[in-house]
C-alpha cells in the first residue's frame, strides 16, 4: 500500500477529522487545514502540529442571523473564509503527495498541487452544485417562498474545480448520477464510515411497546424535507405516536414555526440542538428515524442512526439507498412523497419483529462501514489512478 502524504482541507469541520485520525495512525497525513476552532477538534487525537485551524471568519458569521437582511454579508463572509482556507493550504504543498479538498475550498490549491505532478481530489459531499441549485429552486417555488439561490460565485468556483480535479471524491452513488448528468464522469464513490464511538445501542433500554416513537435530526429546512415528514406524521394514525425534532433552525424557520403552529396537536416536539450523547438516547427510544431529504451527498445522521440500531426511514436522494436497501435496515422511498411516509410508519408500527430485523441488520452494518475501510478505499482509489496515469 502506497505510503502517500494527504493534505486535506474544508471550510469548517465535517468528517475530515475522522478521515485525519486514521491518515495520522498510518502515518500519511501531512496536515488538516480546517474553519473550526481547534478545541472542537481536541477528541480526535490528532497532533495540534498537523492541523491548521482558519475560524475567525466562520465566528463572524454568528453575529449576523441567518435572515434574507444579512444574505449579502453571509455570502461575503464565505467567500472570504474559502479563499482564506485555500491561501492557507497551498503552504502544505510541498509536503503533500495528494490534495484532498473539501468543494469551494480547494481551487488555487489543487492547480498548484498538479503542476507539480501531484494528485488533486474534489471531495463533493452534496449532489452537484447546479442539481442542488435547481431541485432546491423548484421547491421553494411549489411551496410558494422566495428562494435565495446559491451565489454565482460558488457555482462558477465549484465547477473550475470539478474541471482541475484528477478525480471528484463523492459518498454516494446518487451523487455520481447527478454528476453523471451533467457528463462528468471522473467521479469515485466512497460511503462515508461509521461514528462508533458516539453512537450505539444502550442495552439499559427497551423500546416502548405502546408509544411509536419517529425521530428527525438535521436543520429545520425545505431542503431536509421536513415539512413532508411532519404532513405524513400528521396523517400516521397511532393512539400514542411521538415525532421528536433535532436541530439548528434555519433561514427557514418562519415557514416551519407557521408549520407547526398549525399542524401540532402536541405529539410532535423540538428539542433544539442535542449533543451527541443525547442524540445516542433519542436514537435509542426511537422506532424509526425518519430522513425525507430532497437532496443529500450522504447524511451522516443515517449512519448514526443504524449505528444505534434505529431502523430507518430515507428519501432515495439521501445518498442512503445502497445501504438501506443493501443491508435490510429500513425502507427508501421517494422524495416528496408524504403517503409513502405514512405507508412505511404503518408497516414499521404494525411489525415489531420487522423493526426488531431492521435493528439487527443496522447494527451488523456498522461494523463494515469504518474509517479505516474509508481510507483503506481513498488508498485503492489512488492507486487505481496511478496505474491508469502510467497507461
Amino acid at each position: 500500500m502506497n505510503k502517500f502524504k494527504y493534505l486535506l482541507s474544508n471550510s469548517r469541520k465535517f468528517h475530515h477529522p475522522e478521515v485525519a485520525k486514521v491518515l495520522y495512525k498510518n502515518n500519511k497525513l501531512s496536515k488538516l487545514v480546517c474553519g473550526s476552532p481547534f478545541f472542537k477538534l481536541r477528541d480526535s487525537d490528532i497532533p495540534i502540529k498537523l492541523i491548521e485551524t482558519c475560524y475567525f471568519i466562520n465566528f463572524i458569521k454568528y453575529f449576523f442571523p441567518n435572515s434574507p437582511k444579512f444574505n449579502f454579508i453571509h455570502d461575503y463572509l464565505n467567500i472570504l473564509n474559502v479563499k482564506n482556507i485555500d491561501r492557507k493550504t497551498k503552504k502544505y504543498i510541498n509536503e503533500s503527495d495528494i490534495y484532498l479538498g473539501l468543494s469551494k475550498t480547494g481551487l488555487e490549491t489543487g492547480k498548484l498541487i498538479k503542476k507539480k505532478n501531484k494528485i488533486y481530489i474534489c471531495e463533493r459531499s452534496s449532489s452537484h452544485i447546479i442539481f442542488q441549485d435547481e431541485i432546491l429552486r423548484e421547491e421553494y417555488n411549489d411551496l410558494g417562498l422566495n428562494y435565495k439561490p446559491i451565489n454565482n460565485w460558488f457555482i462558477e468556483r465549484e465547477i473550475e474545480e470539478y474541471e482541475n480535479a484528477d478525480i471528484i471524491l463523492v459518498p454516494s452513488n446518487f451523487v455520481q448520477k447527478t454528476f453523471l448528468k451533467h457528463n462528468i464522469n471522473k467521479s469515485s464513490v466512497i460511503n462515508f464510515g461509521s461514528y462508533l464511538n458516539s453512537f450505539y445501542q444502550l442495552k439499559n433500554i427497551k423500546k416502548s411497546s405502546e408509544e411509536f416513537n419517529v425521530l428527525f435530526i438535521g436543520q429545520l429546512s425545505i431542503r431536509k424535507g421536513l415539512h413532508y415528514l411532519i404532513e405524513g406524521f400528521i396523517k400516521f394514525k397511532h393512539p400514542h405516536k411521538k415525532l421528536y425534532i433535532i436541530g439548528p433552525e434555519t433561514k427557514d424557520k418562519v415557514f416551519f414555526r407557521n408549520l407547526l403552529k398549525k399542524k401540532n396537536d402536541g405529539s410532535i416536539i423540538y428539542l433544539g440542538v442535542k449533543t451527541h450523547k443525547e442524540i445516542n438516547y433519542y436514537l435509542n427510544i426511537s422506532n424509526t428515524f425518519v430522513l425525507p431529504s430532497l437532496e443529500e451527498g450522504l447524511a451522516t445522521v443515517t449512519l448514526q442512526a443504524m449505528t444505534s440500531g434505529c431502523p430507518v426511514i430515507v428519501s432515495e436522494n439521501t445518498g442512503a439507498l445502497e445501504i438501506v436497501e443493501q443491508n435490510e435496515c429500513g425502507f427508501v422511498i421517494p422524495i416528496r412523497d408524504t403517503n409513502a411516509i405514512v405507508e412505511k410508519l404503518n408497516i414499521i408500527a404494525e411489525n415489531r419483529n420487522l423493526q426488531d430485523k431492521f435493528s439487527e441488520n443496522a447494527i451488523k452494518f456498522s461494523n463494515f462501514y469504518t474509517w479505516e475501510n474509508y481510507v483503506e478505499k481513498l488508498d485503492n482509489l489512488v492507486e487505481s489512478f496511478l496505474q491508469k496515469k502510467q497507461l
